[in-house]
């Protein structure tokens, strides 16, 4: 399957070939890659070089190791975390502000509120529902970080009603990264508080099944968050962000 390689950037060249035989499918999560002496045997390489670089795909998310008997190299599905992690590493040194991310979320959203009054079910729309009323409770008890997860819950729901990975994806990363930027500028309960009453207009918006007016309520919502957000230093990047808070949370 694999082949012998050269000298130069060993590691990277094994992480390529097994990375492409994973995306070409010769390789499929749950499959077991050949063993330590097998694979320094195909490669022609040491088994410290072939540990490092397996080491390399563990940390990309790419395989799982695992000890004892029928342990070994497994490939995995990539998780969301990592690929969210990978996508922070990125913008980290891309000065990604608040504005970046409030023309991303009003090119997103609307479009997945409309598609929610269009096709979401009774039974998701009700989950809409549940999560305001169990956010007002959580308010009620001054009870932030409950009550900001039944917020972004609301807007991830919505967003996955596109059906669309890439938008589900971007829409947990940005929603992920916004917590940090609240926590720096000291978004509190009072603020989600008029957060949740925006939540209700859309959510009335998408069980009315008025498509035009969901689309109008979610961009009204990205726009005051971000106006909100302008009187408390907005240009301030994702760098920032991260100099000034604690470090990303990896379990979210």
């Amino acid at each position: 399957m694999f082949a012998e390689i050269q000298q130069s950037t060993i590691t990277q060249q094994i992480i390529r070939q097994i990375h492409t035989a994973i995306i070409a499918g010769k390789l499929s999560p749950g499959d077991k890659l050949p063993s330590e002496n097998e694979l320094i045997k195909q490669f022609g390489i040491s088994k410290q070089t072939l540990r490092e670089s397996l080491r390399a795909l563990e940390h990309m998310g790419l395989i799982q190791t695992r000890k004892g008997m029928g342990g070994g190299s497994f490939v995995v599905e990539v998780d969301a975390s990592i690929t969210k992690l990978g996508l922070l590493n990125y913008f980290y040194f891309k000065n990604l502000s608040i504005r970046d991310i409030s023309m991303i979320r009003q090119l997103i959203e609307p479009f997945a509120a409309k598609l929610a009054a269009l096709k979401m079910s009774d039974k998701d729309i009700s989950t809409l529902k549940r999560l305001n009323v169990s956010a007002k409770k959580h308010i009620k008890a001054n009870d932030y970080k409950a009550a900001l997860t039944d917020e972004i819950n609301f807007h991830t729901k919505i967003a996955d009603q596109t059906n669309n990975p890439l938008i589900s994806l971007l829409m947990e990363f940005i929603e992920d990264i916004l917590v940090d930027f609240k926590e720096l500028f000291q978004v509190g309960i009072a603020d989600l508080a008029i957060i949740l009453e925006a939540h209700e207009k859309i959510y009335a918006a998408i069980r009315d099944r008025d498509q035009d007016r969901a689309k109008l309520e979610m961009l009204n919502h990205v726009n005051e968050l971000e106006e909100s957000l302008a009187a408390k230093e907005i240009n301030l990047s994702l760098k920032d962000v991260y100099s000034k808070t604690t470090t990303y949370n990896y379990n979210r």
